[in-house]
């Protein structure tokens, strides 16, 4: 007995239940019908107010720019899983399987400078770590980017949506100084004010934690680091903020990259933890940080004989890197990673 045709699958484990180019068509189908839908919409609104300005349809006001903005997205959307969608349905099963390896590949993005000794294979390159000499030690170490990224995506949202809150604004003003007010535009506007006043406040508040806390600076005296070995570490923190804890540490995590279905996902957990041994700090707790006298901390740290060093493979790795977590006064906590590079011994 034939089976019904399915309009929409399930996964289930590494299968789709279902038959998938249904499914797939289906979707592109609604899509390129939502990206019609904005041509055509968009087209109607720019078209009646350019042949028929005095018309009273669609005057050009709040429900004309709602239409436009919405039709626009319309657009966008539509368009761009109209193409994406139609590639990964034509796309061949080998073609397939070569996105899910590329999506794998990424995940070596810091093995792309690995040297072709035989005796150094699936370690990183020390290229890019030691490309920076330090002031007091050998080497200063790069700090991993990612927490501007919150800033540029507040402020992104906060401009957009305050451009926009001013132009119904100023709409509303319009309609009320030309007796004929706009009431659910101007309620309108109080949850609007609601949203801006909100994404102001996150932005300030991301702002204020970057430019209070200050930026950290880590040197260390030698690369790569090796079991069983001593290595001073020299930590500078700026700002304008007191903390009541400042910890160093040498962590290693070890990486995971596997296939779920049709996606690829890292999992990373914290395997191994070293505690700085503080050989010097300026001041005592509360330790004060300003711009012109930052806080210096020299220590050192002794790395086990028997641990793991750094390893980079296609599925798995092992990296290492000095966690600086401090506990600010009246600010929120910070934790700030350098990565770093351990060798075997005999290695480097």
């Amino acid at each position: 007995m034939a089976k019904w045709v399915r309009l929409w699958g399930k996964k289930r484990g590494t299968r789709m239940s279902g038959w998938w180019v249904v499914g797939s068509v289906s979707e592109a189908a609604f899509f390129g019908a939502l990206f019609l839908l904005g041509i055509v919409t968009l087209t109607i609104v720019v078209t009646w107010q350019v042949f028929w300005p005095d018309s009273t349809i669609l005057p050009i006001g709040f429900g004309f720019w709602l239409m436009v903005i919405a039709s626009s997205s319309f657009i966008v959307i539509g368009l761009t899983a109209f193409i994406l969608q139609i590639s990964q349905t034509l796309a061949s099963p080998e073609m397939r399987s070569a996105l899910v390896d590329r999506a794998k590949r990424d995940h070596k993005r810091r093995a792309e400078g690995l040297v072709d000794d035989v005796d150094l294979a699936n370690l990183p390159c020390l290229a890019n770590l030691t490309d920076s000499p330090g002031v007091r030690l050998a080497y200063r170490l790069a700090i991993q980017r990612g927490e501007t990224t919150p800033l540029i995506l507040s402020a992104l949202f906060a401009t957009a949506w305050n451009a926009m809150l001013a132009v119904l604004t100023v709409l509303s003003i319009q309609h009320h100084l030309s007796s004929r007010p706009d009431w659910f535009l101007t309620v309108l506007l109080l949850p609007f004010g609601a949203v801006s006043f909100y994404s102001i406040r996150w932005f300030f508040k991301l702002f204020r934690r970057q430019s209070g806390i200050g930026p950290t600076a880590v040197e260390i005296s030698d690369l790569p680091l090796l079991p069983g070995e001593a290595y001073q570490v020299y930590l500078c923190q700026y700002g304008r903020c007191t903390f009541n804890e400042l910890r160093l540490s040498l962590v290693a995590f070890e990486e995971t990259t596997y296939q779920q279905g049709t996606d690829v996902r890292t999992e990373r957990v914290e395997i191994n933890r070293i505690a700085a041994t503080i050989d010097s700090f300026s001041g005592e707790p509360p330790y004060g940080a300003e711009p012109e006298k930052p806080l210096e901390m020299a220590c050192h740290i002794r790395l086990p004989r028997d641990i793991m060093h750094s390893f980079q493979g296609q599925h798995n790795a092992v990296t290492w890197k000095i966690v600086v977590e401090g506990n600010a006064i009246k600010w929120p906590s910070f934790c700030r990673s350098f990565p770093v590079v351990v060798y075997p011994r005999g290695v480097g």
